[in-house]
């Protein structure tokens, strides 16, 4: 209301003062289309919805299929979630089924918190929680805390299946609690040694992770991409 009454002033002005009255039109016009502007963006803020993305992936062992991971990422404002789930129920010498959720939260690039929940025949192996308090990450496991350095955290394991680590060189392990190297072996081909002797490799294609082999001193295992977005 206020930008029109403005406007039908100026072209009342206009017939007295008629160069002025260009210059100010001009100048009326341009403002009202940044203002418009402004106004979009915010709406386009207010309003925009949460996108997801989600991957499902077979588990693999000697040619067969031992369970099933999905990997989903949520986009809301500045906050990104991303969460692994998996099943897994093979046999060596008797029945092993296991359970694990992974979850990560990271707020302008930065990871917030994270947690690793791993059952193997229904009996907690891992259950850990990171937790960005000031500068400093504290991991609470069980009834222990610790503080850890190394802030700010900008990648951790559960970010290769969001995206390629080109030219990254070095991803944080909520596990380990440490900072590995990333080895490039290849075109979308790469390895990560584990402090325990174990290593994973990663491939991928137009950027998604589509296979992760694990190499493990007991057994040797894949997770292959079955469905894309």
């Amino acid at each position: 209301m206020i930008p029109t009454i403005i406007y039908l002033l100026l072209r009342r002005f206009r017939r007295t003062h008629p160069e002025k009255a260009k210059k100010l039109i001009s100048i009326f016009q341009k403002a009202s289309r940044m203002i418009l502007l402004s106004i979009l963006l915010v709406l386009m803020s207010l309003f925009a919805l949460p996108q997801q993305t989600r991957l499902e992936y077979s588990i693999k062992r000697n040619g067969s299929t031992i369970g099933a991971m999905s990997f989903s990422l949520q986009l809301s404002g500045n906050k990104t979630l991303l969460k692994i789930e998996s099943a897994i129920k093979t046999r060596f010498i008797f029945t092993i089924t296991a359970k694990a959720l992974e979850e990560a939260e990271y707020e302008n690039g930065i990871m917030n918190w994270s947690t690793i929940h791993q059952k193997i025949n229904g009996s907690d192996r891992i259950n850990k929680k990171i937790n960005l308090k000031g500068r400093k990450y504290v991991v609470t496991k069980g009834n222990q805390t610790e503080t850890i350095t190394g802030y700010p955290i900008l990648f951790n394991m559960i970010c290769l299946y969001m995206k390629e680590p080109t030219g990254i060189s070095k991803i944080y392990s909520d596990n380990f609690q440490q900072l590995l190297d990333i080895h490039k072996l290849d075109d979308h081909h790469y390895k990560i040694n584990f402090p325990d002797g174990n290593y994973n490799e990663y491939y991928y294609n137009n950027g998604l992770c589509t296979k992760v082999n694990v190499h493990h001193s007991i057994y040797r295992s894949s997770f292959e991409l079955k469905t894309t977005p």
